[in-house]
């Protein structure tokens, strides 16, 4: 039998007929079952809900803010400590307002360079973005910006670092 050659992503092969009457058998073999529909119940929905305002209402409007309280640190770390042009050993270990130890194994690319070898890592913090990733694990600082980048879960997490910053 002469067949016309089945395509597949733009690329023509030929199956040989015997091994088309093979699957055709084996495909007839096999059961078909009918796809039951999951429901979730409510307890399931209302998380549900809760992710999605999460992830679609309150992180913009969390990210704005922790922007902008971020901005006001890095000025202010500036001008007392002159964190934009620290070095070792001088550099501030710890945030002075909240006595949180600071990662600078997230900052400047500094694990992928020097790995554990800290007295060899960059310790300028160059903005506000920058400072806000000293205070994070170093696997929860893969965003540039104060955007879509900056997961939820991070973004708690600063919020929760600098509750004694915050004036609600």
């Amino acid at each position: 039998m002469d067949e016309e050659p089945s395509t597949s992503s733009g690329i023509k092969r030929h199956i040989p007929q015997e091994l088309q009457d093979d699957i055709d058998l084996i495909a007839a073999k096999r059961p078909h079952e009918e796809v039951k529909q999951i429901d979730l119940d409510d307890n399931q929905k209302r998380h549900l809900v809760v992710g999605i305002c999460l992830q679609s209402v309150l992180t913009p409007a969390l990210r704005k803010y922790v922007h902008s309280i971020f901005t006001v640190l890095y000025s202010e770390l500036v001008n007392k400590y002159k964190i934009d042009t620290q070095i070792y050993p001088t550099h501030l270990q710890k945030d002075p307002n909240t006595e949180a130890v600071l990662n600078y194994e997230a900052v400047n690319n500094n694990k992928a360079i020097h790995d554990k070898c800290d007295t060899k890592y960059d310790y300028t913090i160059k903005n506000a973005v920058e400072l806000s990733k000293l205070f994070l694990e170093t696997h929860k600082t893969h965003y540039e910006e104060f955007d879509k980048t900056l997961n939820s879960f991070a973004l708690l997490e600063l919020i929760v670092k600098l509750a004694g910053l915050i004036k609600f």
